[in-house]
């Protein structure tokens, strides 16, 4: 029997859980309190809970914001206002078939188990039988004022920031914002340029405050590079950043941050330090008592103050469930990976979380996970399990971010990617036997709506979507395309790398035909043979390939030589050969196969190296090839960037027999680089193969995610190591010998 799924809220959040419902082959119904999808984005939404004003734009840019199923549009701006947020997505709900799955006006009064399955109320009485609930209403619409109220009366004219939505109403006003979040700096800005006289910004804790672009990009973009880091090595270079891009808070009259940088929520603004500086906001600790007009800080100090905008946050609110079922406070609700109810699995929640940073890539991820769930592709571990990793990340929150909704707390990098190793992890214990979720058989009830019983008389959801081969979700991750049918070519297919990775892509079900100069017996592949020098026999054999797959998805750009070559000689036949072995057969590849994945929106993942950011001696020209790909990616993505992605794979060393003449000419590094295993290599080139969100740079281990971070944004420390550890090398004897090498060991020796 097909599951039957209730959303609640038809934001981001709900719009989300329905779309992966659809895809998931499971019948889904999405409630909705107002008008129109969108959720918090939609400004003026009939259901009056959208705290949006009129300059609210995104905190995080636009890359990190975005659905990994709908790109935003490349047109447009990094930081997007609320109403492109809002287009967005009414045109998501649009283009995937939600929106006839939404009951508009529909307020979710109550939640209630019934027997197997649950019914979901409406204010207006309306009631619907359901096998799964998905609680998507967002925690940013009822607002927290002071508790307790700060003592004594004021005259003047209080709002919360939830109710802001233009300028005018501090028009000659003396104003004082109290908070230090986002919204709290957004309304000190539009305020300073309408209010009487200095904007008052009250806080008794300090923030760290991160403009939106650092060193010319979005800082949200920077920080996510240092994502592989441990958070506290992560917090200890992006403070140093920070303050070498706009120094500390106290600088600007502000408190000092009460926590350190990824522990307390940053604030995300450009422009309120501008005001600071020129005197149009003014900073106040915070308040002691109020006192008619006027309002007293904890300093002694008192000033007249017309408005007060409590920006003070908002409650977690899931008033339609019963407390038996949420407890006093929903902020401390206990949730396997934040989506499943630990007694109620068929209960779950999209988007009951604190993010370090967006927060629609992590409501897909979470839809994607609990639609595997409702419709059998994913089993939860054993109930004392979740309980265990529940109980283990709630230890680990409270160290990190102490007692601010420690139970709600999430990385949103580290998150992100948990949850599709979740999904994996899911799969696999179906296969060890464990039990899927089953609906129950459900009987006509006299709860059921007139609309619930219409689309149970039809056999399914209204509008329900069905596309012809579409695989349940169960069938892949949440964070991954399904390889089943892939079309991809790797080049060097007979190679160590180019083996591996085409036995693990063929073993998943893609169609693989590899290229490589000395195709062998055995080759898990089928292999043609090419040189890649040959500027007339790579075109063919690419045609040949894409005709035997019939299309092309994927190209893995595997070719690659090394061997030994000091920057300090002239450029032989061995340079020669590399260059256009590494670079021009790359190129030569790439070109033929263009048009095939422009026709496919398709994917081209280059296997550079560690060397292409950090060279090595005695390797130049490997290391310049390797480079010169980078440089070459970086060019076919603003190019083809529209329709075909290009991600960059870096491996360190890996023993394999490109390693071979280096060490015959005695110019081994050994000792220099440490090596990882091969399996790590292919896991990361599959990541860049077939995530959804492909990224630009792929390092196979976190130690060489380390380096490339150095290497990218340190070099002349990275260059420090290299050459002190290769002097070491050279005067240890390590190149004794070495003909290639006799100039370094002399100049590091002072004997040939």
């Amino acid at each position: 029997m097909t599951c039957r799924v209730a959303v609640i809220g038809a934001g981001a959040a709900g719009l989300a859980a329905g779309k992966a419902m659809l895809d998931a082959g499971v019948e889904v119904v999405l409630y909705e309190k107002g008008d129109r999808p969108g959720g918090l984005w939609a400004r003026d939404n009939a259901s009056g809970l959208s705290p949006a004003y009129a300059s609210l734009h995104t905190n995080t840019s636009k890359g990190r914001t975005e659905f990994a199923d709908l790109p935003m549009p490349r047109s447009w701006p990094d930081y997007p206002s609320a109403d492109l947020v809002a287009e967005y997505l009414a045109g998501y709900a649009e283009r995937f078939g939600v929106v006839p799955h939404i009951r508009f006006h529909s307020e979710v009064a109550s939640v209630e188990r019934d027997g197997p399955g649950w019914i979901v109320t409406t204010g207006d009485g309306d009631a619907g039988r359901f096998d799964a609930v998905v609680v998507a209403n967002g925690h940013n619409w009822d607002p927290r004022w002071p508790d307790p109220a700060y003592p004594g009366t004021f005259t003047g004219m209080q709002i919360h920031a939830h109710d802001y939505r233009t300028p005018g109403v501090f028009r000659d006003r003396r104003v004082l914002v109290v908070g230090m979040g986002n919204s709290a700096m957004d309304i000190a800005v539009d305020a300073s340029h309408v209010a009487h006289g200095p904007v008052l910004l009250s806080a008794r804790r300090g923030v760290h405050i991160v403009p939106k672009y650092l060193f010319g990009r979005p800082a949200d973009a920077t920080g996510g590079a240092l994502a592989v880091l441990p958070w506290r090595l992560r917090q200890r270079v992006a403070e140093t950043m920070l303050r070498l891009a706009v120094g500390d808070p106290q600088d600007y009259g502000l408190p000092a941050p009460s926590g350190g940088l990824f522990q307390n929520h940053p604030t995300i603004s450009d422009t309120i330090l501008h005001r600071l500086t020129h005197g149009e906001v003014e900073a106040r600790p915070g308040i002691e008592r109020l006192d008619g007009e006027k309002v007293v800080f904890a300093d002694g100090t008192a000033d007249p103050v017309d408005v007060i905008v409590w920006a003070t946050g908002y409650r977690a609110g899931l008033p339609f469930l019963p407390s038996a079922l949420v407890g006093d406070d929903p902020e401390r609700l206990p949730l396997y990976k934040r989506v499943f109810h630990l007694d109620e699995p068929s209960l779950a929640f999209v988007g009951l979380m604190q993010s370090t940073g967006a927060a629609l890539p992590i409501v897909e991820a979470q839809a994607k996970l609990a639609a595997a769930y409702f419709s059998g592709g994913y089993a939860l571990p054993p109930a004392a399990e979740r309980r265990r990793a529940v109980a283990r990340d709630l230890r680990a929150a409270t160290a990190r971010w102490g007692d601010r909704r420690p139970m709600m707390r999430v990385d949103f990098d580290r998150y992100v990617a948990d949850l599709p190793r979740e999904a994996r992890a899911g799969r696999d214990r179906l296969a060890r036997g464990a039990r899927p979720f089953t609906p129950p058989d459900r009987e006509e009830s006299t709860h059921m709506s007139d609309a619930d019983r219409g689309d149970a008389d039809r056999g399914g959801v209204r509008g329900a979507r069905h596309r012809p081969g579409a695989r349940p979700s169960g069938g892949r991750t949440a964070g991954d395309r399904d390889p089943r049918g892939l079309r991809v070519i790797v080049t060097g297919a007979s190679g160590t790398f180019g083996r591996a990775i085409g036995a693990r892509l063929a073993g998943l079900g893609a169609h693989v035909v590899g290229l490589d100069a000395a195709p062998r017996p055995g080759d898990p592949v089928e292999v043609i043979a090419c040189d890649l020098t040959d500027d007339a026999a790579v075109p063919a054999a690419v045609a040949a390939a894409i005709e035997r797959l019939g299309g092309l998805d994927v190209l893995i750009n595997n070719a690659g030589i090394g061997g030994p070559a000091p920057a300090e000689l002239p450029p032989g036949e061995e340079v020669r050969r590399q260059l256009d072995v590494n670079l021009l057969g790359t190129w030569r590849v790439t070109a033929a196969c263009v048009d095939a994945l422009v026709e496919s929106r398709g994917r081209v993942v280059m296997l550079s190296s560690r060397m292409a950011v950090m060279q090595l001696p005695l390797a130049a020209a490997y290391g310049a090839s390797k480079r010169a790909l980078v440089a070459y990616a970086d060019a076919l993505r603003m190019e083809l960037g529209t329709h075909v992605s290009v991600t960059c794979v870096y491996p360190s060393a890996v023993r394999s027999p490109i390693h071979d003449s280096t060490a015959a000419a005695g110019l081994s590094l050994e000792g220099m680089s440490r090596y990882e295993p091969l399996d790590g290599v292919v896991d990361a080139v599959l990541r860049a193969a077939l995530s959804r969100r492909p990224r630009r740079d792929v390092p196979t281990t976190r130690r060489g995610a380390v380096e490339f971070f150095l290497a990218r944004h340190v070099p002349a420390l990275t260059d420090r190591i290299v050459a002190r550890t290769f002097a070491d090398r050279v005067r240890s004897g390590a190149f004794k010998g070495a003909e290639l090498a006799a100039g370094a060991v002399r100049r590091h020796t002072g004997r040939a």
